[in-house]
């Protein structure tokens, strides 16, 4: 098709996938974990990038680093595009975290340009660099620069809405009790995490008086 980018690979370096939605960005599900120098390639082909159109990136990263203002750029997200053999490359941009770390987790976001090539192939390459430890990532999302973005995250089993990331991938968490009922909302800001609205109910017990 003409004006975009004609084929996508996929490259993500990995050890599993869990399965159940992360509870506030913990490294147990939906998660993609990285052990120490990981290669595996997956192929993607619902994504088409248009030529010369400018994009945003952004993911969460988690290292297994305890008391530290920031994590190291030995774990990144790398954009490429060569040509469609892959004998020759286009442009290469790379990612690094920045701002502050948040209950663990750490935000990479950036912009990239798509080539002007109409036959090129992309590769989004997750990288963990680090020789002994594993790196976690997370919502790694990409949508037109001038465009905005939602995505909604809801439990598998009730089908209730667990999660919303807004266009800066902050999450805002929605918890439930055990008869559904919504009782307590968190936002997830740069400052970290607060809660925005907590609801509690409760019954009203009524004395049986016998006369």
């Amino acid at each position: 098709m003409k004006n975009q980018i004609t084929i996508i690979l996929l490259l993500i370096s990995f050890v599993s996938y869990a399965q159940d939605f992360r509870k506030e960005r913990l490294p147990d599900d939906n998660v993609v974990i990285l052990p120490p120098n990981p290669s595996e390639i997956v192929s993607c082909s619902s994504f088409y990038p248009l030529v010369s159109k400018d994009y945003i990136v952004s993911a969460w990263v988690k290292e297994e680093a305890v008391n530290v203002p920031t994590y190291s750029n030995n774990v990144y997200l790398q954009i490429e595009f060569t040509t469609n053999n892959g004998s020759q490359q286009i442009s290469l941009d790379q990612f690094y975290v920045s701002g502050k770390i948040i209950d663990g987790w750490q935000r990479i976001i950036g912009k990239f340009t798509a080539p002007t090539v109409d036959e090129s192939q992309m590769k989004i390459e997750l990288v963990n660099d680090n020789t002994s430890k594993n790196a976690y990532f997370d919502d790694v999302r990409i949508f037109p620069y001038n465009g905005t973005q939602k995505s909604f995250v809801y439990d598998e089993n009730n089908q209730r809405l667990m999660a919303e990331l807004d266009e800066n991938n902050y999450a805002t968490f929605y918890e439930y009790d055990l008869e559904g009922g919504l009782v307590r909302v968190k936002k997830e800001t740069e400052k970290g995490v607060y809660t925005i609205q907590e609801t509690r109910t409760g019954t009203t017990k009524k004395e049986n008086n016998d006369d």
